[in-house]
């Protein structure tokens, strides 16, 4: 069974927590930076600047939040194609501009906006200054190319340890991270995973953290082929609720995948049926149009064959008439 891009989803399920998102800010932003942001002021923007070209690539998660005394945005991209494109500057002054359009048709002013790139592929990210994408610039040219900074979030570049001991306080957002990271390598998110959840235990008994739970869940069950038992085992162990939370939310998706996947072959047994019969109409057309003499391009012409499948009939007509 396939939900539409579950990396993007488990994101978007933790993202809009605000205070996993605190948190992540605290341990990911440069400490002048922070010290100027009142996350006390921090505001889920519900829109999304995304659009056709650059949803390829990212899904956003917007936030409005007090810089001093100034409104600015903090835009999480989530990268949720798993590698590195080759042009992220471009894509991000596009994603800006986005922003900027926004703010002119709604009769606001231009905000600031602090652009953050979360990726979590196995490749390292290397971030490349503007100016190094052009060939022999000098000092007398770069003020004239656009110049700016995003913050990047490459769980590549993270040990399981940094994750766990060192960067992050919020126990959620451990666990979120430590999932993302390993999901690409399901030995190792097999063996571990009973101790990633074990740092959410104490969540796990109220509604908030048996959402969160869900999430890992379907996230997981979605991403690799870790059986239902190997999850149930994990945090049966952890947590009784939170057990009893994996077979509900397991069965369900299951039984899903079981309507879907009879839907599916009941569609394209209808879809192949109609095909066949289309097939075989437009067959008994062109064998009269033989019988009648008419010429190969015109048989194409009429009934859409292909000049091949003409000619093919053409060749069997004469051998069973025996010319």
């Amino acid at each position: 069974m396939e939900i539409t891009n579950p990396h993007d989803k488990f994101f978007k399920d933790n993202f809009t927590d605000k205070d996993i998102v605190k948190d992540f800010i605290k341990g990911s932003f440069p400490k002048d930076l922070q010290n100027n942001l009142d996350l006390s002021s921090l505001e889920l923007d519900n829109n999304s600047y995304i659009d056709e070209e650059l949803k390829e690539y990212y899904s956003d998660i917007v936030y409005n939040c007090l810089y001093k005394k100034l409104d600015i945005k903090i835009t999480i991209l989530f990268e949720h194609k798993s590698y590195i494109p080759d042009y992220p500057f471009l894509q991000l002054l596009k994603y800006m501009i986005k922003v900027w359009d926004f703010n002119i048709k709604n009769k606001e002013k231009l905000m600031p906006i602090i652009p953050i790139i979360f990726y979590h592929g196995k490749d390292r990210w290397e971030y490349i200054k503007v100016f190094r994408y052009f060939d022999e610039i000098d000092d007398i040219l770069k003020p004239y190319l656009p110049n700016f900074d995003y913050l990047l979030t490459d769980l590549s570049s993270l040990s399981d340890a940094d994750i766990k001991d060192r960067i992050f306080q919020n126990e959620l957002l451990k666990v979120s991270l430590l999932i993302m990271k390993n999901i690409n390598d399901e030995e190792k998110l097999k063996i571990n995973l009973e101790n990633f959840l074990f740092l959410g235990k104490l969540y796990y008994e109220e509604e908030k953290g048996l959402r969160f739970l869900e999430a890992i869940i379907r996230y997981i069950y979605s991403s690799t082929e870790i059986s239902v038992n190997d999850m149930v085992e994990s945090i049966t162990k952890i947590s009784e609720k939170g057990g009893n939370l994996v077979m509900t939310t397991a069965t369900k998706l299951m039984e899903k995948g079981r309507i879907e996947g009879k839907l599916e072959g009941k569609l394209e047994g209808k879809l192949e049926g109609k095909l066949e019969g289309k097939l075989e109409g437009k067959l008994d057309i062109a064998i009269n149009m033989v019988k009648d003499g008419l010429s190969v391009d015109k048989i194409v012409m009429y009934t859409g064959l292909s000049k091949k499948e003409v000619e093919g009939l053409i060749k069997k007509y004469n051998k069973e008439l025996n010319i």
